[in-house]
C-alpha cells in the first residue's frame, strides 16, 4: 500500500473517530460511554501520529532523491480536475542494470500551467531528461529542471493508459 493510500485511510479513520467522540458524549455517564470515548480518543491520537510519521517519511524520500540520472521521456499526458488542479503523468525509460526499464510517475498540483507547458515544449517524446532519484527503488523522482516531485503512485494504471494511447 502506498503512502498516499495509507494517509488517506488514516485521515478517514481519524474523521470517523472524531465523529465517534462526539457521539460518545451521549453515553458518557455509563461505563460503555466512557470506554467508547476513551477508545475513540486513542484511535484519533494513533491516526494523528501515523499521519505525522507518514509526512516525515515522505519528506525523507524527497530529500534522499539526490542522485542524478539521465532518462528518456517515453510519453506524457496532462489533465486537470477542480479538486487536484493539474495532473501530470510521465513515462520514462530509465537505464538500470544495463537495461532500459519503463517507469511511470504522476503528480498533481505543485506546478503552474505556464511552467508545465514550457517544460513540455522543451521536452518532446524521446528527449533526454535529468532526474534526481534515491538510487534504490525509483519510487520518488525529482525533475531537476523544474524541481517537481513525482511519485510512482498509480504506476500500473498510468502504464495501461500509455499502452492504450500507443494503440490509437
Amino acid at each position: 500500500m502506498s503512502n498516499n493510500s495509507k494517509a488517506n485511510l488514516a485521515i478517514f479513520i481519524a474523521i470517523l473517530s472524531f465523529m465517534s467522540i462526539n457521539f460518545s458524549f451521549i453515553a458518557v455517564p455509563s461505563l460503555i460511554g466512557i470506554i467508547w470515548l476513551t477508545t475513540s480518543i486513542i484511535v484519533l491520537l494513533v491516526m494523528i501520529i501515523l499521519l505525522i510519521l507518514l509526512n516525515k517519511q515522505a519528506k525523507n524520500d524527497i530529500e534522499s532523491a539526490s542522485i542524478p540520472l539521465e532518462a528518456t521521456i517515453t510519453w506524457w499526458e496532462t489533465s486537470s480536475s477542480s479538486e487536484r488542479g493539474i495532473i501530470f503523468y510521465l513515462v520514462l525509460s530509465i537505464p538500470q542494470k544495463g537495461k532500459q526499464i519503463e517507469r511511470a510517475y504522476s503528480t498533481s498540483g505543485g506546478i503552474g500551467i505556464v511552467e508545465l507547458t514550457q517544460f513540455l515544449n522543451q521536452h518532446p517524446f524521446g528527449s533526454k531528461l535529468t532526474i534526481l532519484t534515491n538510487g534504490k527503488d525509483l519510487k520518488v523522482i525529482v525533475l531537476e529542471e523544474i524541481q517537481l516531485v513525482m511519485s510512482n503512485h498509480g504506476e500500473k494504471l498510468i502504464l495501461e493508459r500509455f499502452h492504450k494511447s500507443k494503440k490509437h
